[in-house]
């Protein structure tokens, strides 16, 4: 009797992460996996992309110095998320080998051993919020990838609307990372106020006459470091914070809120630790602007044929609000 002949086995052609895990979402009837990208930062000799893929029941990150890298380290980590759910197979479905993965895994590697060498990112991002009046950062573990011996944490670092993802191969260093994101993402979006008058006093130095008035008066306005923990909401609260804090009541600025002149403003101020200018912006017809130093922004302009005229009319809309406010 004749024994059958065995057909030999073909292999299974490897294929990239997002075709596997496209597969894999058609073979289970589940939803078309959905890519958004989280952040970039693009225009420097380091760009960096981060995306999020869902897949089924997972939810996984991937950066990457391009889009397409960062989408499919997305798609790499949502099929080991989904491997130990038991929902794929590797061997039936097998990746190709992701070389960008490989080199995306030697920089973080790269970047974690250069943080053991350099200051607390995460106390020094805490120490710029604090001085800028920024929201106190907030990490959120996003996603835990990986066998036990060969962890991945994926960490989300956020200050206000800020948001910056990092991974890492423990926790700590996930954040660290996070954190030295955010902190180059805030100091190449928002002047911090130290490096701010920097700037502005080195433009000063090539600016034409005019360009440094306009630099020299927009310094003055901005001479206090605005709260940007204040939410729009809470703007018109500012003043009764400043009465709470300091244990006064309606009952000691009354007679000054009536009287509505420069010298009652300078008492109510005065009370208050706070202080006030007149700013000349144009000569004819005169714009006058009053300012209060107070960290939450407060400015009223006003304008009039002289600079008395502009002044009082100033005076009249500044009292209009803080009658308001004072009684809130």
């Amino acid at each position: 009797m004749e024994s059958p002949i065995k057909k030999p086995r073909t292999m299974v052609k490897a294929k990239n992460p997002v075709m596997v895990l496209q597969e894999l979402i058609i073979k289970e009837k589940l939803p078309p996996p959905k890519y958004e990208i989280i952040s970039s930062l693009m225009g420097t000799h380091n760009n960096r992309f981060e995306y999020c893929v869902r897949a089924g029941p997972v939810e996984a990150f991937g950066i990457g110095t391009s889009k397409q890298i960062a989408k499919h380290i997305a798609a790499h980590n949502a099929l080991i998320a989904l491997e130990e759910l038991g929902l794929y197979d590797r061997q039936e479905n097998p990746v190709e080998e992701f070389k960008a993965a490989a080199l995306q895994k030697m920089e973080i590697e790269e970047n974690c051993s250069s943080l053991s060498s350099t200051p607390n990112c995460i106390g020094s991002l805490r120490t710029l919020c604090e001085e800028n009046k920024f929201e106190n950062p907030e990490f959120t573990e996003l996603s835990v990838v990986g066998p036990p011996h060969d962890r991945e944490f994926c960490y989300r670092c956020q200050v206000g609307s800020f948001q910056t993802v990092a991974t890492g191969n423990s926790k700590k260093m996930a954040k660290q990372l996070a954190a030295k994101e955010m902190l180059e993402s805030i100091k190449n979006t928002i002047p911090v106020h130290e490096s701010l008058c920097k700037n502005v006093e080195q433009r000063a130095i090539e600016s034409s006459e005019q360009d440094q008035e306009a630099i020299e008066l927009y310094n003055k306005i901005a001479n206090v470091v605005i709260n940007k923990k204040v939410k729009i909401p809470e703007l018109a609260y500012a003043f009764k914070n400043y009465m709470n804090d300091l244990n006064r009541n309606l009952n000691e600025f009354e007679e000054d809120l009536s009287e509505g002149t420069e010298e009652a403003l300078s008492r109510i101020l005065e009370k208050l630790d706070l202080r006030f200018e007149f700013i000349k912006l144009q000569d004819d017809p005169v714009f006058m602007l009053l300012s209060i130093n107070c960290d939450v922004p407060f400015s009223q302009v006003a304008m009039g044929k002289t600079e008395d005229e502009a002044k009082m009319k100033v005076l009249e809309s500044t009292f209009e609000i803080l009658n308001l406010f004072f009684r809130l």
